[in-house]
């Protein structure tokens, strides 16, 4: 392909790294070699990989209805004394 062909392109197109709208965003964080070994153990024995591994417990730390859940539960622990009083064990 010609350089005028690609003129005809977007810019994004003609770059080897670009972002294209309604496309996953990348972000990088560090993490030190201890635990990026240990994170890198916990997804090879879960049979997926490190970045799938971060997504999935931080969709689920995002998600709603988890927190409501976990918060009744949290309730229901401060009561859990009187259950048991009243319908034993």
């Amino acid at each position: 392909m010609s350089r005028a062909t690609l003129a005809s392109f977007p810019s994004c197109v003609q770059r080897p790294r670009c972002t294209v709208v309604g496309m996953s965003r990348h972000v990088t964080i560090r993490l030190n070699e201890e635990f990026h070994e240990r994170l890198k153990a916990r997804a090879a024995a879960l049979g997926t990989t490190v970045t799938a591994l971060i997504t999935e417990v931080t969709e689920r730390e995002l998600d709603d209805d988890r927190q409501n859940f976990l918060s009744g539960i949290e309730e229901f622990a401060d009561h859990w004394g009187y259950f048991q009083e009243r319908f034993g064990n």
